[in-house]
């Protein structure tokens, strides 16, 4: 009996070592994925300040394009691209005639009839009344289809609840996502920064004139000559999507900030929106 007593308690020892040598192991993984996480959101946090800054730099030859095009920094060791995309080049789903939003579908490769009835359906979503388009859908028309939320009947206050509308599919809106925003507040976009996938969507705008446009915008951009501004205020009170991209520990990150800029020396912008892609 002594023997067999000595036994479990050698045995019982050991499960404790074991118990507590696993706890340590896990608390170290997680305050060290901890530390990596703080990290990769550093990098991507002195992204977006490095391309605020790069936007309101005085010399025009130095500042930073809002168009979407890429740009390379380095920091604490890691190169970040960078891409700044003004949300003026986009299309606002809270302002866009019906007209504007079924080109873009159409260029997504929908047929005429199916895109006119997604405009449709679009526009009475962020209508407040309960009059509805041709072929648009209001709340009856959800109830019918079974649908477990009903349309906001108001702004819509994210892209991505673009995928609540009837009729979108999840591939549809991968392909013009890019092209929309709600931070615009404008019914037309600007062609000087727009995205391919907006430009698009501009009347009588065919495949080679959207490439042509786009060489056309950095040959101007190349050619600018040095000149110097108050470029705060013409940008104050503007959005922008900043994204930023890099790798670490052999894997990529890739995040995007929604910014708008303010007149505040102190907090040049306010910070929207943040996804981790």
């Amino acid at each position: 009996m002594p023997v067999v007593s000595v036994l479990w308690g050698l045995g019982l020892l050991a499960a404790i070592a074991l118990s507590l040598l696993w706890n340590g192991n896990m608390a170290y993984s997680l305050a060290r994925n901890g530390m990596e996480a703080a990290n990769i959101n550093l990098i991507a946090e002195a992204g977006v300040s490095r391309a605020v800054a790069g936007m309101l730099e005085v010399r025009a030859d130095r500042r930073w394009r809002t168009d979407g095009s890429t740009q390379e920094v380095e920091f604490d060791g890691t190169t970040i691209r960078i891409s700044i995309q003004d949300e003026l080049g986009k299309i606002d789903l809270n302002q866009a005639e019906v007209s504007l939003l079924t080109n873009l579908l159409r260029s997504a490769g929908l047929e005429p009839s199916p895109a006119s009835a997604l405009a449709d359906k679009v526009v009475d979503w962020r209508t407040a009344n309960s009059l509805k388009h041709l072929n648009g859908a209001k709340e009856q028309d959800y109830r019918a289809l079974g649908s477990g939320y009903r349309p906001r009947n108001g702004p819509f206050q994210s892209v991505d609840e673009l995928m609540l509308v009837m009729d979108m599919t999840p591939a549809l809106f991968r392909r013009i996502e890019p092209a929309l925003t709600v931070y615009s507040g404008r019914q037309f976009l600007d062609p000087q920064v727009a995205p391919r996938e907006a430009l698009r969507a501009l009347p009588n705008m065919t495949p080679d004139g959207v490439e042509s446009a786009l060489a056309a915008r950095a040959s101007r951009q190349a050619t600018m000559e040095r000149s110097t501004g108050d470029v705060t205020t013409s940008l104050r009170g503007r959005a922008f999507t900043i994204r930023t991209e890099f790798e670490r520990s052999n894997r990529t990150f890739v995040h995007e900030a929604i910014v708008r800029l303010t007149e505040n020396p102190n907090q040049p912008y306010w910070l929207l929106s943040w996804k981790a892609k």
